[in-house]
């Protein structure tokens, strides 16, 4: 009986193909993650506690690849090159599945047909902070001291085009101001230049600034996500100080290359559900000022195309290319 149920077991495997057995055994062997981020970075971070928690759940190493660059551009661009099997999938910001579609008029790929959502793995707030010297100690003492001094002053971004840029963009049109908008390289150049006095005012993620905060180098004026953060509880909300409807968040998510085979796809999306409620990737993601999030790939898909809508309409009110 047991020689019989063997030999029917391997012709139906033959008969299925090498394709679905290959798929059935996923993962056999390592698996790679690209990250349009350089080493050291909060995406590069969040990255490499996700492959750990991906290979416990796979038996398989996972090995993160960082490829910085471009607004995520050259990640993207090396990532559809890679065959849809599942063996190299990759971390994708706001950058890369939104906001680049509309800040350069020529993309190496297309974010809707060349690559597949799997599932979304945090969202965050920023903050926006100030040099101690700057007089203002609110968002409303920012908005009336703006407003009487319109596009004179320097406000800091760590880079053109970044969710802290767009970010900072809606806020001027919510609250109807505008500021000498000055960009830098990264997060941490410009957020010297803003302790040192050269920049009053920035805005970026929170791991960014939180310790600078926390020793009064910087001042919070405040945060742009739904809720205050637990580790600056006393910082409220631009939507507390007078702006209900203003929300800023950034998020980040897993994807695949488009055409998948949808068991391999269903198996990374059941180890990501894993990993994101892992303590080990939920502690450190509260510690750096957001929250993990569990969605399916439709939802997360849904996600991309709300945003697209959003922020599509703030970058065009901006006037904001960056390859032309």
């Amino acid at each position: 009986m047991k020689r019989r149920d063997a030999i029917l077991l391997a012709l139906l495997g033959k008969l299925a193909g090498p394709g679905v057995a290959a798929e059935a055994g996923f993962p056999d062997r390592p698996v790679h993650l690209i990250v349009g981020a350089g080493a050291g970075s909060f995406p590069d971070q969040v990255a490499r506690r996700l492959a750990d928690q991906l290979a416990h759940r796979f038996g398989q190493p996972v090995i993160v690849h960082n490829r910085p660059g471009a607004g995520g551009i050259i990640a993207m661009s090396e990532f559809i090159k890679t065959p849809a099997d599942g063996y190299t999938i990759a971390l994708a910001t706001m950058s890369q599945l939104v906001f680049n579609r509309y800040l350069f008029h020529e993309l190496p790929y297309d974010a809707d047909r060349d690559l597949q959502p799997i599932g979304t793995i945090l969202n965050g707030s920023m903050m926006i902070v100030a040099n101690p010297s700057f007089p203002a100690r609110s968002l409303a003492e920012l908005v009336s001291i703006s407003r009487s001094k319109p596009g004179e002053i320097d406000f800091a971004i760590p880079a053109l085009g970044s969710p802290p840029h767009v970010v900072l963009g809606l806020f001027m049109d919510t609250t109807r101001t505008s500021f000498s908008v000055i960009p830098f390289k990264t997060g941490s150049d410009a957020v010297l230049q803003v302790v040192g006095g050269e920049v009053p005012l920035f805005i970026d993620a929170v791991p960014v600034v939180a310790g600078l905060v926390q020793s009064g180098k910087l001042r919070a004026l405040g945060v742009t996500g739904k809720s205050r953060l637990r580790q600056f509880p006393d910082v409220p909300t631009v939507a507390e100080q007078g702006y209900p409807a203003f929300v800023g968040e950034a998020w980040m998510g897993l994807v695949a290359r488009a055409g998948t085979p949808a068991p391999v796809a269903a198996r990374i999306r059941a180890a990501l559900d894993g990993a994101i409620q892992s303590d080990s990737l939920r502690q450190y993601v509260e510690s750096a000022g957001g929250q993990t999030l569990v969605t399916s790939p439709d939802e997360f898909a849904l996600l991309v195309q709300s945003d697209v809508a959003k922020w599509g309409k703030v970058i065009r009110d901006m006037h904001l290319s960056l390859d032309r």
